[in-house]
């Protein structure tokens, strides 16, 4: 690349940068400062769905940025940053999902954005979808799942893993000691993610009996699950077989999740991407983006 072309795209991708970077704002919501970007609300029409995007543990709202853009052609889209992540101001209060629920919801307010929601969750932003959706399901009219935490799993689940696997009954607490606890300290730095950690293992523990509680909306369910294994060498398990494990884990998940999709009366779809890894939004934004549009165009019709 000549000096005037790397002048050129230097110029380009600043000014996209910017152009990104001055969409967001920050919004006072319940005396905290709180991190957004809306797109495309002043052309929405009324009773049309509004995308909702949760992000994953410990990243920002820029983890959808190869979706965000194309799928605003199409509808308003709100996306955030939780407390404590981005830009948004820390809240030394424990993320539960109850907590996060009740502040979205107070967020969509403040912005004067009202129903009808399609949530579109990551990893424990999936979580955090089914909790709103439980706690405010008159106003959701989607929910989707991209590679969430498991809120159907059960500590039995998660052992019989293991089980199958070939691990010793003996050695299970050997093979996972932090899932049910987070023995590390408050993180003040990083108070955030390391206050999700907490939430979530609190949730395994319990069986996710707070997410349990709350009824499924009827509406439509749309996964995507990453098949594809991506824990590195220096990281992979010396008790367990890491890969099978992650392929065991999978199919059992995707099983659960076929029945949940089954608990709302208009059902839904998985999409198993097989080349995809957990951030299957960055690894294949076309698919994505092109069943979500789908999702919204059958909504419209319906």
């Amino acid at each position: 690349m000549n000096l005037r072309n790397s002048l050129a795209f230097s110029i380009i991708f600043c000014c996209q940068f910017y152009i990104c970077s001055a969409q967001e704002k920050l919004v006072k919501v319940g005396g905290h400062q709180v991190n957004v970007l809306v797109k495309n609300l002043k052309n929405r029409k009324p009773g049309q769905p509004v995308l909702v995007f949760e992000n994953g543990m410990g990243v920002g709202l820029g983890s959808w940025r190869t979706v965000i853009d194309e799928l605003s052609k199409t509808a308003a889209v709100l996306a955030y940053d939780r407390q404590g992540e981005g830009n948004s101001e820390k809240i030394y209060e424990l993320p539960t999902p109850k907590h996060i629920a009740g502040r979205l919801h107070a967020l969509l307010k403040q912005l004067h954005i009202a129903p009808p929601y399609v949530l579109v969750g990551h990893s424990m932003g999936g979580v955090y979808v089914r909790a709103f959706a439980g706690h405010y399901p008159s106003e959701v009219a989607a929910m989707v799942f991209v590679d969430p935490a498991d809120f159907t799993e059960t500590k039995e689940d998660w052992n019989q893993i293991f089980k199958t696997i070939g691990v010793p009954e003996n050695k299970l607490d050997q093979v996972s000691p932090q899932r049910y606890n987070v023995t590390s300290k408050p993180d003040s730095a990083r108070y955030g993610p390391w206050s999700e950690r907490h939430v979530l293992a609190q949730l395994r523990w319990t069986d996710f009996a707070e997410i349990n509680s709350l009824p499924v909306p009827q509406v439509p369910i749309l996964f995507f699950i990453g098949g594809k294994f991506e824990v590195p060498v220096a990281q992979q398990s010396k008790v367990y077989d890491h890969k099978r494990f992650f392929e065991v884990r999978t199919n059992v998940n995707i099983e659960r999740w076929k029945k949940f999709i089954y608990s709302s009366s208009k059902g839904g779809s998985l999409v198993y991407l097989s080349n995809s890894g957990h951030f299957v939004q960055n690894d294949d934004a076309r698919l994505v983006t092109g069943n979500i549009k789908l999702l919204l165009e059958r909504l419209v019709t319906n």
